[in-house]
């Protein structure tokens, strides 16, 4: 049986960017962030830390790299290299 964790996010012209979580089991939480995959359970202090509200693009696509990488570093799993794609 196939099981998987999703990370669902958009926009819309009343809320704005918009962001959720939806675990095993089929919960589905918004949050104002959220990470996911094999390498997550390496990263929640780091965001607990490093995650700001308000970020710029700059800031956002930094932080994502310095995670993965973090990721990867402790993750076999996590793959070895960094590609990002900004959706606009």
């Amino acid at each position: 049986m196939l099981q998987t964790g999703l990370i669902v996010g958009g926009w819309d012209k009343y809320e704005g960017g918009q962001i959720y979580s939806i675990p095993l089991g089929g919960t589905i939480l918004k949050q104002p962030f959220t990470i996911g995959g094999s390498g997550s359970s390496y990263l929640y202090g780091f965001f607990d830390q490093a995650w700001k509200e308000g970020m710029t693009k700059d800031e956002a696509e930094k932080l994502v790299v310095k995670a993965v990488s973090l990721a990867i570093a402790r993750d076999g799993a996590s793959g070895g290299v960094v590609r990002t794609v900004i959706v606009n």
